[in-house]
């Protein structure tokens, strides 16, 4: 890696920069959709369009090493195989007043000091105001770090960081350069099946997450079966920009880099659309839902079944989508507030003593490896709190409300069923990381998530009602606001 890696030339790269990126000649820095062609016909029809009309652009570009470097808690990730890159989606839309983004990262963790950096490099740049630009994680684990988590975890490689930045502001200036008159369709429909509560209940009250295959154990909770979208197309009815929100974990992959199920969605919405352009993943709250049954194992692992959910999520928004009603009278709101929420305090915490993980002497040994360091770490220090970034982008009849906690399930489909917009994608994993946010019933419980660490579970008892609460208060407000305007 070298000093090259800060080059925004989408052109050419030298020797060194070659070596660090694992080039895809398909989408690596590669405007998508309609604007293919070049970047000054996409200026053109920008610079034609009505200044008030609804305009969107779209661009990925390849977020892949072709080295060696450790995930977020250590294990050395190999280099992508086959067509498995580490991706960045971005797309930028207009309503003739308003400037916003939607960006969506291959990464486990975006943490706020990185979407700082992003946010003014986008704006110095493309003049996006920071605040406007949505930035999530889709969660990955098989990507490099890029942010600290564990304290017995790896710390991000530096020059990583400058090249996972940049790449991602160059994303933001090809998606705004390829402008145009756009369309609006956003939609709910059913999940394809393979989301399940990961914490079932001992007889005992308490919580494990291994059951073991033919366990008569219940679920501790539920799982949403509910997706929502949103859908940008040109004037001819292309696709430029399908957002996906989606309720499980995506981890289905690891040991070489992999964008995993919510990467795998987008490659079969690309095939079953025949078109080329950006899918960003944002992860819907998920904290405590995963891909499997545990009492029940799937046949197939990894790739393969990363596979199977993706052409799942494709096949139920492709046919929603043939439903939903276009847009184009949009109108474009973005609020964001920062709330700084306290951390549990040590005389509030559990530190992995519950046998959550199993009960093997592997199992208890590696549950000391990884909390007694976080429980030595928190003793040491004072009460903390979280800087917690709200943010809400609204489209008329529906929205985004974003929060950077893996939130328990059972908050998002509080959020949704309660939001006065018709359709609202809740985004977790986004401008930031707060850590695992269970319910107040889950810490009663206990079980991983409940387990405090400095960075990975981390608020108060109650944090998880505070981010439902700002969330609708934030929904309600700007769906006032919208409301006013209209009846003006």
């Amino acid at each position: 890696m070298s000093k090259s890696l800060g080059d925004h030339s989408t052109q050419s790269h030298d020797s060194s920069r070659r070596s660090f990126l694992r080039q895809s000649a398909v989408v690596a820095g590669t405007a998508v959709g309609g604007a293919i062609a070049s970047r000054a016909c996409a200026e053109d029809a920008t610079e034609e369009r009505d200044s008030k009309s609804f305009a969107a652009g779209a661009a990925i570009t390849n977020l892949t090493p072709d080295r060696e470097l450790p995930h977020y808690y250590g294990k050395m990730m190999k280099p992508a195989k086959g067509d498995s890159d580490l991706l960045c989606h971005a797309v930028v839309f207009s309503d003739g007043r308003t400037q916003a983004a939607i960006v969506s990262c291959d990464a486990t963790f975006v943490h706020r000091p990185l979407v700082l950096k992003i946010r003014e490099e986008v704006q110095r740049q493309s003049g996006i105001p920071g605040p406007a630009v949505l930035i999530a994680a889709t969660h990955t684990h098989a990507s490099p770090a890029t942010g600290p988590s564990f304290l017995a975890g790896a710390l991000p490689d530096p020059e990583y960081l400058d090249f996972f930045t940049e790449r991602v502001v160059r994303a933001v200036l090809e998606a705004k350069a390829a402008l145009r008159p756009a369309t609006l369709a956003a939609g709910k429909c059913p999940t394809p099946g393979f989301e399940f509560n990961r914490r079932f209940l001992r007889p005992d009250g308490t919580v494990t997450l291994a059951p073991g295959k033919g366990s008569k154990l219940e679920p501790a909770g539920p799982a949403d079966t509910t997706m929502q979208y949103l859908a940008f197309e040109d004037r001819a009815g292309s696709p430029v920009a399908i957002v996906i929100n989606y309720p499980c974990h995506n981890n289905c992959c690891g040991g070489y880099y992999h964008r995993d199920l919510g990467g795998r969605a987008g490659d079969a919405l690309r095939r079953q659309l025949a078109g080329r352009f950006a899918t960003p993943f944002l992860a819907a709250p998920c904290g405590d839902v995963v891909w499997l049954d545990f009492r029940s194992p799937p046949p197939t692992r990894g790739d393969e079944l990363a596979c199977q959910i993706g052409e799942g999520i494709a096949r139920q928004i492709v046919s929603s989508l043939e439903r939903s009603q276009r847009r184009e009278d949009i109108s474009l709101q973005v609020r964001t507030e920062v709330v700084e929420i306290p951390d549990r305090a040590l005389t509030d915490s559990t530190f992995c003593h519950d046998l959550c993980r199993g009960e093997s002497e592997a199992a208890i040994a590696f549950a000391r490896r990884r909390y007694d360091p976080e429980r030595e770490a928190i003793a040491a220090g004072g009460p903390t709190v979280c800087p917690v970034e709200f943010q809400v982008i609204s489209f008329g009849s529906c929205a985004i409300v974003t929060n950077p906690a893996e939130l328990f399930v059972e908050f998002g489909i509080e959020i949704k069923r309660r939001s006065p917009f018709d359709v609202t994608l809740v985004s977790e994993l986004t401008n930031g990381y707060c850590g695992y946010v269970p319910t107040m019933a889950a810490f009663q419980q206990g079980g991983y998530e409940t387990h405090r660490t400095v960075r990975t579970s981390r608020l108060v008892k109650d944090g998880g009602r505070r981010i439902v609460e700002k969330s609708l208060d934030l929904l309600s407000g700007i769906h006032r606001q919208e409301k006013e305007s209209q009846d003006r």
